[in-house]
């Protein structure tokens, strides 16, 4: 028995030495390093395997210069459109057309804005100081990053950072024409963008909104913390809410929301459903100066985070006040209220909002209402969404420089 003990232990011995020779040291705890390297020594170096060349590519600009023209100032059909540092700054004649109104300016600027003669009309100076206070935007929905059955490119393309792509729903102006750059690009043009247009407008104006919902689902305009009716005083509602004051807007009807003077001081709005397709007028007046926000109503737990929000604006009440009514992704006012003009040399404005791409990518996958629909509600947690890109005015680092 003694014999077998000493066997055994001399087989234990032999294997552990074994072990010792044949792992390699850097599996070994540091202390038991030191002991091996005492006793084997240091292994002799060896030299490391040649690198491989590999190809880099193009290397992307840090400042493209697409349209430097753009960021000079100059005047534009009577509209003086301030210089821009930007790298990617915005189309001086589309921001001629937000100050003047597409139904006052040129063929021509109409033409380099890529704008419908209808996406911003502006009117009637109804208390004679100077600049127009009746305001009518048109604004569509638009897809970004969707999936196309005829090729497997995002189409219309628009990163938020390099090779970076999520999927996003967006207000627009109603523009003319493709929705890219050209017929051989896939990228969207500058009109199509994160996030949704900034509105501004005065004090006291006339202001009515048309949504013309050129997409595949029901949308509606809730203009959040905006002074306005609830519904006309017929009962049409006027609030966005689906279901509460309204039906939504379906694909490919309208629906105008006037914000408009109050003539009847004993006006009290109704609860009344606006039918699609229907416009209303009634009138009341945005009394209070400051940063609002405004956002599709239906689904709101997917459609804001799909990118269907924007700031709306309204500015103090100054004669010959003629401020640029849509801001297209945020950034640079470059034509500023009368009012910030009196105390500020620039003015900004700053978008921030997160994506999380198992959402919003869910619109890559298929073309099928039906497939995304069933995706975003029955399959997508909602309350476990998890933000994986930060966006400021529409990009993530590093092309947060270039805004």
């Amino acid at each position: 028995m003694r014999s077998y003990r000493v066997l055994t232990l001399l087989v234990l011995v032999i294997l552990l030495g074994t072990i010792l020779v044949l792992v390699p040291p850097a599996w070994l705890s540091v202390q038991l390093q030191q002991y091996y390297y005492s006793f084997f020594g240091e292994s002799p170096y060896e030299e490391p395997p040649a690198s491989k060349k590999a190809a880099l590519g193009q290397a992307e600009p840090f400042c493209p210069d697409e349209h430097p023209d753009w960021r000079k100032r100059q005047v534009i059909d009577g509209v003086t459109v301030e210089e821009s540092p930007m790298c990617n700054p915005d189309n001086p004649w589309a921001v001629a057309a937000f100050v003047k109104g597409t139904n006052n300016v040129s063929m021509d600027t109409l033409m380099k804005a890529g704008l419908a003669p209808d996406a911003v009309v502006k009117e009637d100076d109804r208390d004679g100081d100077g600049d127009p206070d009746v305001i009518h935007i048109r604004l569509e929905v638009v897809e970004l990053n969707g999936h196309s059955p005829d090729t497997s490119d995002l189409i219309p393309s628009y990163p938020i950072a390099p090779g970076i792509q999520p999927g996003f729903w967006v207000f627009a102006p109603k523009t003319y024409g493709m929705a890219t750059k050209s017929p051989d690009s896939i990228e969207a043009n500058e009109l199509l963008r994160v996030p949704s247009p900034v509105i501004r407008v005065e004090q006291g104006d006339t202001v009515k909104v048309t949504l013309e919902n050129t997409h595949y689902f029901p949308h509606t305009i809730h203009f959040h913390g905006v002074d306005h009716p609830y519904s006309h005083p017929e009962g049409e509602g006027n609030d966005g809410v689906p279901e509460a004051s309204e039906l939504p807007v379906m694909p490919g009807e309208s629906r105008t929301y006037d914000f408009s003077q109050l003539s009847d001081p004993d006006f009290h709005p109704g609860h009344g459903e606006l039918l699609p397709g229907k416009s209303h007028t009634f009138e009341m007046t945005p009394r209070q100066p400051g940063t609002m926000f405004y956002h599709c109503h239906v689904q709101p737990q997917n459609h804001i985070y799909m990118g269907l929000q924007g700031m709306f604006v309204v500015e103090e009440n100054r004669p010959n006040n003629w401020v640029q009514t849509l801001n297209v992704g945020a950034g640079h006012v470059r034509h500023p209220s009368v009012a910030i003009r009196e105390k500020y040399n620039r003015e900004y404005d700053l978008h921030f909002q997160d994506v999380d791409s198992a959402l919003n990518d869910l619109i890559k996958t298929t073309n099928d209402p039906r497939l995304i629909e069933q995706a975003m509600n029955r399959h997508y947690n909602i309350t476990k969404r998890r933000a994986n890109y930060f966006l400021l005015n529409g990009r993530s680092f590093p092309y947060t420089f270039r805004e």
